[in-house]
């Protein structure tokens, strides 16, 4: 019996495994983005499965995970690499618990994850179909929530913060399909399927009382009018309808009862935490440990002092009375810029703006694409690191292990749909031109 060497595979051994492997990564992309903030297991099933996956194909697959990787996934996994490499190297600097090391790792996982998928791909139809999924899902617990178990904040397993802003990320990929749903074949259902998922994630964010999603608002606004300017009704008025919009529809979004309640508490707690000095209510104990953070990085700007070096900052300062008592059961410190100041110093902040400015300059690119999937695969990726960055300004997303899930993954099943659908439209292109 004559054997091939491992370099040639055939073609249609190579196609069908390629195929097979390419349904259970859309059921893992599925069970993480359709359940994305209602159970715990979305965040472990879907990526330790694809994880799995690539470790097993990196064998036979090797030649094409290496052709597969063009000059901007480069770029992408670079990012990953970067900050992963960055934290790592801190961490060891500071000697540092090898539990510490954990959440770095994940990043390294996520660019493996990358690869495999990259080979076998998903489309930008599986991502839509499941954020709208997830969307409408998760509108319908809420709807549960507030009107049968008289929820005042809902939330699923964890706090109402991680449930509303993962609800609002849901809703901005579901509106950047919106538009591809509309011209897609059966357009009317995805445009139904996306609009109730949208209006599901909205619903949550509001009925959760997520301030942090709230203030994100008028950038997702700015950056779908400026990714979509040249396809608005007076291109040379752009900018004003841009601003109509950021004043207009938060204003709208202001009127509703829990809305208005939260945003005035929250102004009314940063007046007295600087005039009065109480730093017991919600704002108050952000404030103080913004001020850890501050101190911390005033103590070694280049690398920080380390996870462990601002847990025991937190205890000296709560010990003198210059923060409250309650923030040292905190595990972060609601801030991710600060938040990576104190841990990890400018290396750390570096680190953090190119994982968010990176991919975001590589999804901006692609919403000058002439092919609509390509598009609106761009914008979501655009709107989803909007949301994420402005959310951080209030939260430390990346300091837990389900916030690490939430965003590496999100992020790489984007990348992975947008190369793939470049990739066909580059072949039905082929025969044009073969034949000019």
């Amino acid at each position: 019996m004559m054997r091939y060497p491992a370099s040639m595979v055939l073609p249609e051994v190579e196609n069908r495994n390629n195929r097979y492997l390419s349904w259970v990564a859309v059921f893992a992309v599925g069970s993480f983005l359709s359940f994305y903030v209602l159970t715990p297991w979305a965040y472990d099933f879907g990526p330790a499965l694809l994880l799995a996956l690539t470790f097993l194909c990196l064998g036979f697959q090797w030649r094409q995970l290496r052709d597969h990787v063009d000059r901007d996934s480069l770029w992408f996994l670079a990012a990953f690499g970067f900050y992963f490499v960055s934290q790592v190297l801190v961490l060891m600097v500071h000697g540092e618990d090898i539990s510490e090391f954990d959440l770095s790792f994940r990043y390294l996982a996520a660019g493996l994850v990358l690869l495999f998928l990259l080979v076998n791909p998903i489309r930008a139809s599986h991502i839509f179909m499941f954020v709208g999924i997830g969307g409408l899902l998760t509108g319908g617990y809420t709807l549960y929530l507030a009107l049968v178990e008289n929820s005042v904040r809902v939330r699923a397993f964890d706090n109402p913060i991680h449930y509303g802003n993962g609800a609002l990320a849901l809703s901005c990929l579901c509106l950047a399909g919106l538009l591809w749903g509309l011209r897609a074949k059966l357009g009317y259902l995805w445009a139904t399927l996306l609009a109730l998922g949208f209006a599901g994630g909205v619903v949550t964010s509001v009925l959760s009382g997520t301030r942090s999603g709230w203030v994100a608002i008028p950038v997702v606004i700015v950056l779908l009018f400026v990714v979509y300017r040249d396809r608005m009704p007076s291109t040379r008025h752009w900018l004003t309808w841009c601003i109509l919009a950021v004043v207009a529809l938060p204003a709208c979004f202001a009127q509703v009862d829990v809305v208005e309640r939260r945003m005035w508490t929250a102004g009314d707690q940063v007046h007295r935490y600087f005039e009065d000095g109480l730093n017991s209510t919600s704002v108050g104990l952000r404030l103080d440990m913004y001020k850890i953070g501050l101190v911390a990085f005033s103590k070694n700007p280049l690398i920080g002092i380390g996870p462990t070096g601002t847990e025991a900052l937190t205890d000296e300062l709560v010990q003198s009375g210059e923060i409250h008592p309650r923030v040292a059961k905190s595990r972060h410190l609601h801030n991710q810029y600060i938040d990576n100041m104190a841990r990890y110093g400018v290396v750390g902040l570096v680190g953090y703006l190119v994982l968010l400015l990176v991919p975001c300059a590589l999804f901006f690119r692609k919403t000058r694409s002439e092919v609509p999937s390509v598009r609106a695969i761009g914008l979501a990726g655009v709107l989803f690191l909007g949301l994420h960055g402005v959310v951080n300004l209030t939260q430390s997303m990346l300091e837990r292990n389900m916030g690490v899930m939430m965003f590496v993954f999100v992020l790489v099943f984007l990348w992975a749909a947008l190369k793939q659908e470049e990739r066909l439209a580059d072949r039905r292109l082929e025969p044009v031109a073969s034949t000019a």
